[in-house]
């Protein structure tokens, strides 16, 4: 029999963006439900790394300040989701390591704890170790480390476990393996039935670019490719690393993630190869405690990246009641309880203020 039904909200895409879409939504009492072509928290957001680190403190703009206050936010944001669902996140606010290799490094480290100091309050640190961190190689860091303690991480896979069973808790309908195929205003639709909603949320990442480009004629973004690894050490709480372009992310279930690559052009989305490889060799000639570790898994996926980089958020020019939260790339864990609120509000009319450069229409212009 083919599935029917109406609600308040459907959101398309059961990602970390589409999970905490929907929760939000929830939460203000909206009838939601999600459909996910296969299984929430599948493809990016089932990923290992899960980074939350913030932009640095100059040049201050309406896109660092919006990724400020969703990080400042995260703790009680995961707290709430975890207790609500039972489950763990794997959140954790652990700061953050960054080596400092050569003078106009340190130059600019101690101009940014100025900056810090003004942007993020007394609540935050931004400090340089001269004599760097037991963690990090002296030979990867001759001019010390900068710490900061904003920084956070978190078990992607595991999150969107939380955050899907938060969502059921508060009311919400998940229907996995609902491929959806069309979507106009007040209905979606694919091969299982057709079900109504006052509001349509695209969050479902590549895939959601193809639907955009089809109603628009403009590209909308695409796959960025990237290959991360777990190691079994367990750090603890030990600050995440960042240097030589790589993520080293101690988790609280006794492993380590290192990523990732970056890869614009791939034959295979799914497989891992040397370029892993490498990252693995520099992650241990950056941090010597990995050195002699196993790797327990490899993984790869495609991130989406919308055609400008940043967020595209809101809703689609020319398609009356359909919203697209998609785009996150790198930073999607880090701002997706602020993008469920914004989102929520647009859902239910809030006058919402959005930095322009997250907007659909910036992306397609």
């Amino acid at each position: 029999m083919a599935m029917a039904g109406t609600w308040d909200i459907a959101v398309v895409g059961g990602g970390i963006f589409g999970l905490a879409c929907a929760y939000s939504c929830a939460r203000r009492g909206l009838r939601v439900a999600l459909f996910d072509k296969g299984r929430t928290g599948g493809k990016a957001s089932g990923g290992i790394v899960g980074a939350m680190a913030p932009h640095v403190p100059e040049q201050w703009n309406p896109k660092k300040q919006f990724q400020f206050e969703a990080l400042c936010s995260a703790d009680g944001f995961w707290s709430e989701v975890d207790a609500a669902s039972g489950l763990s996140s794997g959140f954790g606010r652990i700061g953050r390591l960054v080596p400092v290799i050569d003078e106009r490094g340190l130059e600019l480290a101690l101009s940014r704890r100025q900056g810090a100091a003004e942007l993020w309050g007394d609540r935050f640190d931004w400090t340089h170790l001269p004599e760097g961190h037991d963690l990090i190689a002296a030979k990867a860091a001759p001019f010390g480390v900068v710490r900061d303690t904003l920084s956070g991480r978190i078990y992607p896979a595991l999150a969107c476990a939380s955050l899907r069973a938060a969502f059921v808790a508060v009311g919400g309908e998940v229907f996995e393996g609902h491929a959806v195929d069309e979507i106009s205003s007040g209905r979606i639709a694919g091969p299982w039935g057709v079900v109504s909603a006052e509001k349509v949320i695209l969050a479902s990442g590549v895939e959601g670019f193809a639907m955009i480009e089809r109603w628009t004629g403009r590209r909308a973004g695409s796959g960025v490719k990237g290959q991360a690894a777990l190691l079994e050490c367990d750090l603890g709480s030990a600050p995440q690393i960042y240097a030589d372009g790589i993520y080293i992310v101690p988790h609280a279930n006794g492993t380590v993630a290192v990523g990732s690559t970056s890869e614009n052009t791939f034959a295979d989305a799914t497989t891992t190869d040397g370029q892993l490889d490498d990252i693995l060799f520099r992650a241990r000639a950056i941090c010597p405690v990995l050195q002699a570790v196993i790797v327990k898994q490899r993984w790869a996926g495609l991130r989406p990246k919308a055609r400008r980089r940043d967020p595209m958020l809101g809703p689609v020019p020319g398609q009356d009641g359909v919203l697209a939260a998609m785009g996150a790339f790198k930073i999607g864990f880090g701002i997706a309880h602020k993008v469920g609120e914004v989102l929520a509000d647009f859902a239910t009319d809030v006058p919402v203020d959005l930095p322009d450069s997250f907007t659909v229409g910036h992306h397609i212009s």
